[in-house]
């Protein structure tokens, strides 16, 4: 899929509103840093949107932002994820985006799975990154079991191997849920990323906020930035 694709697909849903009927939506923001560097740092905010065709088919859109305070840069991404649900809590789907870094695009475009359900949610995506100068694999899991009295606990790893750029994250992750519905988000863990400068793995914490219309979207959203917590 081109980014002419992806810009009918919005432009077909956005005017098709009767055909279309938001199933979800999610609002995020965080910031995260090393630990042994706290200058290398990154803040983001983003949201994502689904809508639904029936009970079967989904299209699933995201905007995302993040300033990267180790490099001094801005990062932008835009992706949308067409779904089919096996079930009301399952689905499989693929995704197609966009990222600019210091004015270099790169597209990226995979396949996903994702459950989400009044216990747990999870998900796992694997896919590739491209441009003229920018080639490489990308996968994720990650997962979330909502305990009791609005507390949630879960982890995940993902891996970006792209040229000049071999990254491995890994964390663990807590949130809260405010009775308003926003939920508190934390998250420890380690990167290995030795084209980054760093010496092994160096640990990381980051923190966040997270609101849900509805149930909120079935998928993350996709970017590469989101590999690294702090560039």
């Amino acid at each position: 899929m081109n980014r002419l694709s992806l810009l009918a697909l919005v432009a077909a849903l956005s005017a098709s509103p009767a055909a279309a009927q938001m199933t979800g939506a999610t609002l995020d923001f965080g910031h995260s840093l090393f630990t042994e560097d706290s200058g290398i740092s990154k803040t983001s905010l983003g949201g994502s949107a689904e809508f639904g065709f029936g009970t079967s088919f989904a299209l699933q859109g995201d905007l995302g932002y993040s300033r990267l305070h180790g490099v001094d840069e801005n990062a932008t991404a835009a992706a949308l994820h067409g779904m089919v649900y096996v079930n009301p809590e399952t689905a499989i789907g693929a995704f197609y985006g966009i990222e600019d870094l210091a004015g270099d695009s790169v597209d990226f475009y995979g396949f996903e799975v994702g459950q989400k359900s009044d216990l747990f949610d999870v998900e796992a995506y694997v896919g590739r990154a491209d441009n003229s100068g920018l080639t490489g694999s990308m996968m994720g899991l990650e997962g979330r079991v909502l305990m009791a009295s609005g507390f949630g606990v879960g982890g995940k790893v993902n891996h970006l191997d792209v040229e000049g750029l071999d990254t491995t994250r890994f964390g663990l992750t807590g949130d809260y849920t405010l009775p308003n519905g926003l939920a508190l988000t934390a998250e420890i863990g380690g990167v290995n990323a030795d084209d980054l400068g760093l010496d092994g793995t160096e640990p990381y914490v980051g923190i966040g906020a997270r609101f849900d219309f509805g149930r909120g979207a079935m998928f993350s959203r996709r970017s590469l930035s989101a590999v690294a917590p702090g560039l």
